[in-house]
């Protein structure tokens, strides 16, 4: 039995390493719509946004749309973040059982209040002005037999800075395999693919990427999971990549404790935060710290089950 455990864990390491040796880069900042980085869920913060394969419940939506599948039943998500600065981030999200499948519909919301207006270096600004940014995603997913699921998300983009507004429609796509090792499964999804109107003259360019990911489970001798263990590698096409690794430990039914780390992302790295399953309520807090004295993050999550 013990041989038997220390050879899954063997070929669970191996598969992680692979992931985790990916060559690393800055992540680019040349594309438009940055709130579109800005991860959702504290849970997948909590793991250094190591959530690709491990998404099961209406974030599914921003990471992964073919993690819907295996949301149970009908199901409620909100997110609060007070992001660096008085940046503004909220999400919600919806999923419940519809044509052979799972359906959810999400919106993010984001806001930067009194951007400071100069129209030549000086030390008071002429005004202030506020910056909006909206995304409205309509995703569905499916099981495409025991091991596969796939799913796929529309989404509405809208942007404001000052007086100038720009509209845009985006696609993403996913997948999630359950591999024949027990318990590990992989994930992958294309996101941000699409185009946007002209913000003055020019377009801007959504930041599209790929992101792929592993978790394994590792369960007890009742089969209830006390641990799970997960990696992603984010490839943004503008250029860049980074690697998240977190891991999950659920000492009771009810409480998981949550760390995690961002590899090479700039200013990222080290998260840590908790969950707890109260009845038809899921409560989650997710921590994450910034270099260079920028601050840190808290973000606070709740989870209904309709």
């Amino acid at each position: 039995m013990t041989i038997t455990i220390l050879k899954s864990m063997a070929k669970v390491a191996l598969v992680f390493a692979v992931f985790a040796s990916s060559l690393f880069a800055q992540e680019a900042g040349n594309s438009g719509l940055a709130f579109l980085k800005i991860g959702v869920g504290s849970r997948a913060s909590a793991l250094g946004e190591a959530y690709t394969a491990l998404a099961n419940d209406p974030t599914a939506i921003y990471w992964n749309p073919a993690g819907l599948s295996a949301a149970p039943g009908a199901q409620l998500a909100f997110t609060y973040l007070n992001w660096l600065e008085s940046i503004k981030h909220d999400f919600a999200a919806v999923s419940f059982p519809a044509l052979r499948g799972k359906l959810g519909l999400a919106l993010t919301m984001q806001s930067i209040p009194e951007i400071e207006l100069r129209d030549k270096p000086s030390t008071e600004p002429i005004s202030t002005l506020d910056a909006r940014s909206l995304a409205v995603a309509l995703a569905y997913a499916r099981p495409l037999g025991a091991q596969l699921a796939a799913g796929v998300s529309v989404k509405y983009l809208y942007e404001k800075i000052y007086l100038q507004s720009t509209s845009g429609f985006a696609l993403d796509v996913g997948a999630n395999w359950q591999t024949p090792i027990p318990r590990l499964h992989v994930g992958a999804s294309l996101q941000n693919l699409g185009s946007m109107s002209a913000l003055l003259q020019e377009k801007p360019t959504l930041p599209s990427l790929l992101r792929f990911g592993a978790a394994f489970d590792y369960q007890n001798r009742s089969g209830a999971t006390v641990a799970t263990l997960a990696v992603d590698n984010t490839i943004y096409f503008q250029g860049g990549n980074y690697t998240g690794a977190g891991i999950e430990i659920s000492p009771l039914k009810e409480i998981a404790l949550r760390t995690g780390f961002q590899f090479n992302r700039e200013n990222r790295g080290f998260s840590a935060g908790f969950g707890t399953n109260l009845s038809r309520y899921q409560l989650d807090y997710g921590y994450a710290g910034f270099g260079e004295d920028l601050g840190q993050t808290h973000r606070f999550s709740v989870g209904i089950r309709l």
